[in-house]
């Protein structure tokens, strides 16, 4: 009988070793395995080749697990029989139960998820000599398993933009990464599928000059608005045929051609679509040297204007020089429990900040964008929009925009 308690207590620590590493393994993160096999030499190599391939990593620790397992169970009931008869066979199952649970599986785990690397390091190569040795058994568990998968159906899901998403969500609320952090690595994720149209700055906002304006004049025009670069127009303000510097204006000035013309030494400006996704235009800016681009409409007509800034601001939100006034936030929680949003919030921005996710058309990239496309007209001032999202309260209108919008959930 003491080989038996011997034996027992012997498989009941395998199974702790098994229970173990079988959560070392699966809780290691894809940094986590680069470094060890970066730093620890073969076994540190021999961990990342066993997580690459964890069919054969998890059959093997599985069918370990089971083995000692049964055999601890086989043991106990052999003794219980042995000594009590077969009406303690149940209570002694039950005992069984309690103890692998707390021995060997829930406590070994709890510790490995502490102490992964370490485990997975000691663990590496025992594993794989025993995946050797259990070779023709896995191969065929992992055939059955392959077929049975098939015809069942399903294809295995790929890591997307939205898993990692959630991932950085489920972070912050751990503490592992501040709030700022969290927005920020939002909106480089976003940066490769919002549309420069987001963005920009629309026309009827863009301050611009006349080609034909002499250097004195538009410098106490741009006095008044502190840009760095202007849009010049000829005849039609929608027409946009160069772009000035002031640096050059002031230079210019200073070597008394102050009468000279804009349309004397603008330069060509940039021309795109407001379709580009904002990284590619990132990319076209830096590699040209640009800081400011024309946003073309459909028809060939001007939508807006973005700049450097505006792509930096997409990114690390709004940055202001000295001369410029704060605007509003673009998402504004009120005391009621309501939001205050700006018609040029993004939706991306919606969905991250409040969990709405508003369903819009190809073109539709913020929230006034999408009001009028639910709507199918302008929204006019205090207009009360009511969508499965909530209430929209158009709270101001400029030039036919929706500037500021009160969203109500409460009511959902």
């Amino acid at each position: 009988m003491l080989f038996e308690i011997i034996l027992f207590v012997v498989l009941l620590i395998l199974s702790a070793v098994f229970s173990a590493t079988e959560t070392a393994f699966t809780s290691l993160s894809v940094v986590q395995i680069q470094e060890l096999a970066t730093d620890y030499g073969k076994k540190g190599r021999m961990v990342k080749l066993l997580s690459k391939r964890t069919d054969i990593l998890l059959t093997t620790i599985l069918i370990g697990n089971n083995l000692v397992n049964i055999s601890a169970s086989a043991i106990v009931s052999s003794l219980t029989i042995e000594i009590f008869g077969n009406r303690a066979l149940a209570l002694s199952t039950g005992l069984l139960t309690l103890v692998i649970l707390i021995f060997a599986e829930v406590t070994p785990k709890q510790i490995a998820i502490i102490h992964s690397e370490k485990i997975a390091l000691y663990m590496a190569y025992p594993v794989r000599w025993f995946s050797w040795i259990l070779l023709p058994v896995i191969k065929l568990i992992g055939l059955i398993s392959s077929l049975i998968t098939h015809i069942v159906g399903g294809e295995k899901k790929k890591l997307s933009l939205e898993g990692i998403l959630y991932m950085v969500s489920i972070a912050e609320r751990q503490g592992v990464v501040e709030t700022y952090e969290t927005r920020m690595i939002k909106n480089v994720f976003r940066f490769n599928d919002t549309q420069v149209q987001a963005i920009m700055t629309h026309r009827t906002e863009v301050f611009s000059l006349e080609s034909n304006t002499t250097i004195n004049d538009a410098l106490k025009s741009i006095a008044e608005k502190g840009f760095s670069r202007i849009p010049v127009y000829n005849e039609n303000p929608e027409e946009i045929i160069g772009i000035v510097l002031v640096k050059s204006l002031i230079a210019l000035y200073q070597q008394g051609k102050g009468t000279t013309k804009l349309k004397d030494f603008m330069l060509e400006p940039l021309y795109i679509s407001g379709t580009r996704k904002v990284n590619k235009l990132f990319y076209t800016l830096k590699n040209q040297k640009l800081n400011i681009a024309v946003i073309m409409d459909e028809y060939g007509g001007l939508a807006g204007i973005v700049t450097m800034e505006d792509i930096t601001e997409e990114l690390f939100g709004e940055l202001y020089d000295e001369h410029e006034q704060n605007r509003m936030d673009r998402i504004t929680l009120l005391w009621d429990g309501s939001y205050r949003l700006m018609g040029e919030t993004t939706l991306h921005q919606i969905e991250d900040r409040l969990g709405l996710k508003l369903p819009h058309g190809k073109y539709v990239q913020t929230l006034a964008g999408y009001l009028v496309e639910y709507l199918g007209n302008i929204p006019v001032k205090n207009q009360n929009i009511e969508t499965p999202f909530g209430v929209f309260i158009i709270e101001s209108i400029k030039r036919n925009r929706i500037n500021s919008v009160i969203l109500n959930m409460q009511d959902r």
